[in-house]
């Protein structure tokens, strides 16, 4: 019976390995570069705009074809179970001159077949729409610019959310760990008889009102993680790991020149944008003026047709016919749609003139803001980072103070407090610090 059941066993763990699943999933170190870099392969507002760009290149090769000839085959084949009526003036047949005689003439079956060829001579629209495809072409990659900008703004302040947080969490178990290690001495003070029952309480109580927030972080940390995953293309499932630290670095900042709106204007994808927007708008505007002018074409046609009675195709004779010529089309009335359409453009037109009036504007805002939420961040980092060591040097000077005694259990929770709060205000100082240059590098146009 052993033998039996070994080998029941040893198959049961065979299916667990071979259906089961791995009991560590590969986890994913992310450094920033590397996290812009899965965002620039794999988001998908990226992926659209780049589709986009495409496709402006195809309206360029549209709007070219419209100077090139246009050749179409045509094929026709008809029945007539009553064969067509010609009419002959009816002198010929001896009736009177006011009469007409018919005849039915051509066979039962009637085939046609030929090719026809259109080749623009002048269209005064042609040029302007070609001129425009390539405006709007030049527009579509700026487009693609502010997007792909925007997807790294993202994704950096998505990587600095997850790293405050994971640092936010690791504060706060500190934090833990020093009220722990509070509550034990105030248990062996109390059997010592050095420390009151109500100090070993608020030991207990200040321990205890910290688990809480640890555990809203934790999952606060999931939370920022999946934010980052999203903005990233990644899936939501596979497992990654931060490799960067939340630190300040101030040579690393590139501080604008005297000129920063001018340096702005000049770099910002949404300015060239509107400005191309606003070149295709006047496009526009002779594109639809062109639709007063003659159009001259050259055509031609060759055609063969041939009729019988019966459908033997090898007995038909195929005689064959051509024509060469000029086709020109003058407008002359079109209910004022063109008119109207040409109004529709010079309009659009003051729009966008308005909108890149508005854009200089907000860039010249955001410049200003920007810098100013830089410098304002960067004075906190300097002025917390001091705080965060005359905290610490307090809060370990009654800490020994309570040891010995002399301080109540209440200064010490002060001073507690007051050495986590430094290290969260300096934390955040850097993270507004890091978030603000970000920003700003957006802002200036120096994301490409």
């Amino acid at each position: 019976m052993k033998p039996l059941v070994y080998k029941m066993i040893l198959f049961t763990i065979s299916i667990l390995l071979l259906t089961g699943e791995p009991a560590f999933a590969q986890v994913r170190p992310l450094t920033m570069e590397n996290a812009v870099k899965l965002a620039l392969e794999k988001n998908r507002d990226l992926q659209v705009a780049t589709l986009e760009t495409a496709k402006s290149t195809q309206k360029v090769r549209e709007a070219r074809s419209y100077a090139l000839p246009t050749v179409a085959a045509s094929a026709q084949y008809l029945y007539f179970p009553q064969k067509q009526v010609s009419f002959l003036p009816g002198s010929f047949v001896g009736l009177g001159e006011n009469q007409l005689a018919t005849f039915r003439v051509g066979g039962s079956n009637a085939f046609v077949g030929g090719v026809a060829v259109s080749q623009p001579l002048f269209q005064a629209g042609i040029r302007s729409g070609i001129r425009a495809a390539q405006i709007y072409e030049n527009a579509s990659a700026e487009g693609l610019n502010e997007v792909r900008a925007g997807v790294v703004t993202e994704v950096k302040k998505a990587y600095l959310d997850v790293l405050i947080t994971q640092e936010q969490l690791r504060l706060q178990e500190q934090s833990l760990l020093r009220n722990e290690q509070a509550l034990r001495d105030s248990r062996s003070l109390l059997a010592q008889g050095r420390a009151s029952r109500v100090d070993t309480l608020r030991a207990f109580v200040s321990t205890e009102n910290l688990r809480p927030e640890i555990s809203r972080l934790n999952n606060r940390v999931e939370i920022t993680k999946t934010i980052l995953k999203r903005t990233m293309g990644l899936d939501e499932q596979e497992a990654i790991a931060l490799q960067d630290s939340l630190r300040y670095d101030k040579t690393g900042f590139v501080t604008p020149g005297t000129d920063a709106f001018f340096e702005a204007v000049q770099a910002r994808p949404e300015v060239h944008r509107l400005e191309l927007t606003e070149k295709l708008n006047r496009e526009q505007i002779a594109l639809q003026t062109a639709e007063r002018a003659p159009k001259l074409s050259a055509i031609g046609l060759l055609q063969s047709q041939a009729q019988a009675n019966h459908l033997k195709l090898a007995d038909y004779s195929w005689p064959l016919s051509s024509y060469v010529g000029l086709q020109v089309n003058v407008p002359i009335f079109s209910g004022f749609r063109t008119v109207s359409r040409i109004q529709q453009a010079v309009i659009t037109r003051q729009q966008s003139e308005t909108q890149l009036v508005n854009l200089k504007e907000m860039v010249r805002a955001e410049v200003k803001i920007g810098l100013s939420n830089v410098e304002e961040a960067r004075l906190r980092i300097e002025t917390q980072r001091q705080t965060v060591t005359v905290a610490e040097l307090g809060y370990r000077i009654t800490r020994d103070r309570w040891k010995q005694g002399i301080a109540s259990r209440l200064e010490l929770s002060d001073a507690e407090l007051s050495l986590t709060q430094a290290k969260s205000n300096h934390l955040q100082a850097v993270y507004d610090f890091l978030t603000a240059s970000v920003e700003l590098d957006k802002v200036m146009g120096r994301i490409r």
